[in-house]
This record gives C-alpha cells, structure tokens and sequence, in this order.
C-alpha cells in the first residue's frame, strides 16, 4: 500500500510520496551522470525565511554556511540561489540528435541533464526536511497528482498548500521590509543579515494535519 501524507519536521510541513522508491515518472529520468536523482534536478532558492529557519539553529547554522560557501551559489540581496549539476555538453549533445524523449509533460529537456547540489543519487535530498524550500517539501509529480485527483482529500492538500504558500510570502515580505529599515541585505551584509534575523522571533506556521490519501501505486521518486 502507498500513500501520500503530511509530515511535519519541526512546524515545517512536508508533502510525502511513499512510492518515490518505484519512480517511473518522465520527470525522474537521468541522462547525466548523477543517476537516481529522482525529481531532484530543481536548483533551491533559500528566502529569508529559510535562512531565519537555519539561524535560529547551530545545525541550521552550519547548514547555511556550506550552502553560501557552494562555489556555484549565487547570492542575492534577499535570497541565496543554490545552483547544482548541469551536465550542458551532454544537453548540447541530446539537443542536437534529434533523438529526444517522446513526451508533451515535460518543455524543458535540460532537466535531464541537471540535479540538485544536495541531492544524492538513489537516496533523495541531504538536508533535513525544516531547512528545505517550500517547493521541494510540497512538491508532486505529474504521475502522482494524477493518481490521486480524484481521491476526497485531494482538494484539502492543494488548497492548504496554496495557503501555505501565501504565508511564506508574507512572511518573507515582513522579513524584507525590516532589513530595509535596518540597511541590511545579504550581499552587502551577509554576517549582519544573519544576525538579525536570529534576533527576529520565529513564527511557526500551524499546517493542519490531512488524512492521508491511500493509492494502490506509485510513480514518483526523489526525497
């Protein structure tokens, strides 16, 4: 039996697939040499939020100083772009031939060709679901919306997500506005930045606890 249910890792919410193990989604497939990468190709963007989350804990902490330290993470005035594997001869190869893989779900083909810098292959991701980015942790495959659209719960997991997501972006929001009012951003300040927001009270966001939705198989792979 395989379901999709609701994990909660420290007040962060987390969508999971218990089939992930049995991927045969279009989206899971690897042509570059981190195999078994499952939907993992996603490069993250920590907001402020996300790192507030990280400063407000020493794992957190050392957690964010490796991924700033990434010599392929790009560093934003309010967000840290953390880029992976791009395997772009091979993309450029692919391209070429003409021999592509026949799908209409899938427009960008690079995604074969990428994954993220903390996944690792035939395991899923190697960061703890409460550092993670909102889109990794609410993320479903295309296979798996599919086989659970018509269950009675499947309305309750995309709306309380929508919500979810409107209440990072006010959060976020909030967090902005009070390093405008303290001359801080992260490229300018990256040390202060993260100071100040382990000064800031950490709001926790009470994510209701859905029932789960039972399927009878699975399609998805990844963390």
């Amino acid at each position: 039996m395989e379901m999709v249910y609701v994990n909660v890792d420290h007040g962060i919410p987390q969508y999971v697939y218990t089939g992930c193990k049995n991927c045969t989604s279009i989206m899971g497939i690897s042509l570059c040499s981190i195999k078994n990468r499952g939907c993992c190709y996603y490069y993250p963007r920590f907001t402020l939020l996300d790192i507030q989350r990280m400063a407000h804990s020493l794992k957190g902490l050392h957690i964010l100083k490796s991924i700033s330290k990434l010599p392929s993470s790009e560093i934003h005035p309010f967000e840290i772009h953390a880029k992976g594997y791009f395997d772009e001869e091979g993309y450029m190869k692919y391209m070429e031939s003409g021999n592509k893989i026949d799908t209409d779900s899938i427009r960008d083909h690079s995604i074969f060709f990428k994954a993220c810098p903390f996944v690792k292959s035939g395991y899923g991701c190697s960061l703890p679901p409460r550092y993670r980015t909102y889109v990794c942790n609410l993320f479903l495959c295309n296979e798996v919306m599919e086989k659970i659209k018509s269950d009675r719960n499947f309305e309750a997991y995309m709306r309380e997500r929508e919500r979810y997501v409107r209440w990072v972006e006010w959060e976020n929001t909030s967090l902005r506005e009070i390093l405008f009012e303290n001359d801080l951003d992260l490229v300018r300040d990256l040390e202060g930045t993260v100071k100040l927001l382990q000064e800031i009270p950490l709001n926790i966001y009470d994510f209701p606890q859905l029932q789960p939705i039972v399927i009878s198989q699975g399609f998805s792979r990844g963390a």
